[in-house]
This record gives structure tokens, C-alpha cells and sequence, in this order.
């Protein structure tokens, strides 16, 4: 599962290193919890808190690329057809299936069920009031699912007692900008081989209708950080947030957006993620 892209490859004279903060979960809190959509009036207010920390995130084109079995990520080459993002139903009916194959293709699993996406857009400018579904990027590190939360989506989707009827199942992002170059809140990956299994905080996410769980990350000095600089449309991340396969340095990979401190004018990001499981009979 390496990814051979020519997307990783270092441009002429580009930094090697940017220094920006990014928040860390705190342990005030036995079990936290924070709400995934805001708070309902009256609600109980949030017990997850957060300390920012100035980490180092080196740009992948600057140095070797990451690999989705070493450190849980991986940056690649995938051309995209769809233009329509901000359409829902045209985003499930086109660009769903493309992923899937995406997916499938570069891990070389029997099946993949994309079942849902985010459709991001930076803080530079406000988001309109029409964009409901249109979320802004997350600023603190994280995973998306747990252990526990990918199964029970993994029963969700393929029906109970699933896991008994595949021999490994992974969890994994596919994310995309929308339009590039991303400068503005880019993604930052922690290789997953620098990730402690104690640095990793199960945190209650309260919805709506609903209540489920993700890790969010507690900051620790060996962890590495990277981004890819200058983000176009024809590339992506695929990350992992969980994976039953046996324990291994790249079994997850936490991420969270960042700040670049390089550049002070830029459009605001736009980016798409799509959640996936994929399958290995």
C-alpha cells in the first residue's frame, strides 16, 4: 500500500518546516465530552478542553512521502471529475462512487462503502446562510472514529455481527480540496508511528438524535507532524481512523487543520472528506 505518486514529490526551494499551534485535548477531565453540532439551549456545557501547542509539521514534498502502512497516511495523485461539491445529492450519486474505487484501488480491499462526507470551508470569509451542510475546519487533533464507534458503523452499514464475516475492516478519510492552492487551514497529519496508545482520548460526541465517540489527541513532544503545501484539486489525503488489522505504527492517523504562519492574504479553504469503510474478505 505505498503510495508511487508523483504528488509527494519536493518543488524547488520550498520550506521544509512551518512552526504553528495546534489544540491538544487536556486531561482536567476523567470523560469528557463535547458536542458534535453545538450545544441546544440549556444543554450542559462542554467538559473537553483544549490547550494549544507550537508543533513542527514539515511539508511532504520537502522530504520522503508517507505511507498508509507505516504511518497511516498517504498523499496521492487521484483526478477527480466531479465539480459540484456543494450539491449533495450530485456529491452521493458522482463523487461517492469515485472515491470508492479511489479507495479500493489503493488498498486493494475486496469492497468500500463510503458513507458519508463533510464539506468544509475556511474562516477567512463567513459561510452563507444557504450553506447549511457546510462546515468550517477543525482546529484541535483528532480521529474520527474509536474502536468501539467503528463498529458499531461497520454494523450499521453491512448489518449485525458483521465483523464476523470479513477478516480486517479499516476506517479511512479520503480529503480532497475543492479548490487549490490550499493555504488557508490546511490539513496536518501526525504520522501514526509517533502516536503513544496513551496519547489517544476517548471523548464522548453528544448529536442531536445521537451520542458517539472519537479520540482526540493529547499532545506529546515525539509526535511528527506534516501537510502537503499548496494543495490542488487533482490531489488528496487518505488517512486512516481505525483499523482492525493486527496493531502496527500505522494503524491511525490524527489530523487536525493549522494556521500557516508563511502566508498572511489567502482564499478561504475549501475542501471535501468522505468517510469509508473498506473491506478485506
Amino acid at each position: 500500500m505505498r503510495n508511487s505518486t508523483s504528488s509527494a514529490l519536493a518543488p524547488q526551494g520550498h520550506p521544509t518546516v512551518v512552526e504553528a499551534g495546534i489544540e491538544f485535548l487536556t486531561t482536567e477531565v476523567e470523560r469528557p465530552f463535547a458536542y458534535a453540532r453545538g450545544a441546544l439551549p440549556g444543554a450542559e456545557g462542554e467538559t473537553a478542553r483544549f490547550a494549544a501547542h507550537v508543533v513542527r509539521i514539515a511539508d511532504v514534498r520537502a522530504g520522503r512521502p508517507l505511507h498508509l502502512d507505516e504511518h497511516g497516511a498517504m498523499l496521492g495523485s487521484w483526478p477527480t471529475l466531479v465539480r459540484r461539491f456543494y450539491d449533495e445529492s450530485h456529491v452521493r450519486q458522482r463523487y461517492y462512487p469515485e472515491s470508492a474505487e479511489i479507495i479500493r484501488a489503493a488498498l486493494r480491499a475486496d469492497r468500500v462503502v463510503v458513507f458519508d462526507h463533510n464539506v468544509r470551508r475556511g474562516t477567512v470569509r463567513p459561510l452563507q446562510p444557504s450553506w447549511h451542510a457546510v462546515g468550517q475546519p477543525v482546529f484541535h487533533a483528532h480521529t474520527d472514529y474509536t474502536p468501539r464507534s467503528a463498529l458499531r458503523r461497520l454494523r450499521e452499514e453491512l448489518g449485525p455481527q458483521a465483523e464476523q464475516r470479513v477478516s480486517r475492516y479499516m476506517q479511512v478519510n479520503l480529503w480532497r480540496p475543492i479548490r487549490g492552492p490550499v493555504r488557508d487551514a490546511p490539513l496536518a497529519l501526525c504520522d501514526g508511528s509517533s502516536v503513544t496508545p496513551g496519547a489517544l482520548r476517548t471523548v464522548e460526541l453528544r448529536y442531536p438524535d445521537r451520542t458517539g465517540e472519537i479520540y482526540y489527541l493529547m499532545h506529546e513532544s515525539k509526535q511528527r507532524w506534516y501537510f502537503a503545501s499548496d494543495m490542488g484539486v487533482d490531489e488528496a489525503w487518505l488517512f486512516k481512523n481505525f483499523d482492525s488489522g493486527s496493531p502496527g505504527p500505522g494503524s491511525v492517523a490524527p489530523h487536525s487543520a493549522f494556521t500557516d504562519p508563511r502566508h498572511r492574504t489567502v482564499l478561504p479553504r475549501e475542501s471535501i472528506e468522505v468517510r469509508a469503510l473498506a473491506i478485506f474478505h
